[in-house]
């Protein structure tokens, strides 16, 4: 864990704060939207840092039978995150490696993964997929949606490797402006 994301700058908590939870919170939604869920899956945040992301998806859970498990490893951004969401129920928050908290098999519907993989340092990532592929159902998503900026995002190429050793088959996908999206099944 660097320091980065234990003690951020104000000017990255102001855009955490205005961006990403209030200004840009329909990036979120739209995508969340295009997962077509139905508010009954259990579903795994991966980094889910401050909570945005997360927020909605716990208002999609929010009267309906679902759980929502957050999972990132800074202990600053979970705290915001738990404060964020602190009126929602069915929500669980672990500030630790996917690797190291034994969930269950088969446990989640649907792993939600947004921005997140490429700041999980390359060495780790093969251990997190096949994590990822342990814990999801058999009938199961994994959705990712990753940026594919040269200075910050990583290959396509490399995600669907990825995906692939571990046992995931692609069935959608999209580049548009820079950014990857995809869905994997068991």
């Amino acid at each position: 864990m660097t320091d980065e994301w234990e003690s951020p700058s104000f000017l990255y908590k102001v855009i955490d704060s205005l961006g990403n939870n209030h200004l840009f919170g329909f990036i979120y939604t739209n995508y969340i939207k295009t997962l077509g869920l139905s508010g009954n899956e259990n579903i795994l945040d991966f980094g889910s840092g401050s909570g945005a992301g997360s927020k909605h998806l716990a208002k999609l859970i929010q009267n309906k039978n679902g759980s929502l498990t957050c999972l990132d490893t800074s202990i600053y951004w979970t705290s915001v995150a738990k404060r964020r969401l602190h009126h929602y129920k069915n929500i669980t928050f672990y500030t630790d490696l996917i690797t190291e908290l034994h969930l269950f098999d088969n446990s989640f519907d649907i792993i939600y993964i947004h921005y997140t993989l490429h700041d999980v340092p390359q060495a780790q990532r093969t251990g997190i997929i096949e994590e990822f592929h342990r814990i999801i159902k058999p009938s199961g998503r994994l959705c990712i949606k990753e940026p594919q900026r040269a200075n910050d995002g990583m290959p396509v190429e490399e995600i669907e490797e990825l995906m692939s050793e571990a046992g995931f088959i692609k069935t959608d996908s999209l580049r548009d402006k820079g950014t990857f999206s995809g869905i994997y099944h068991k």
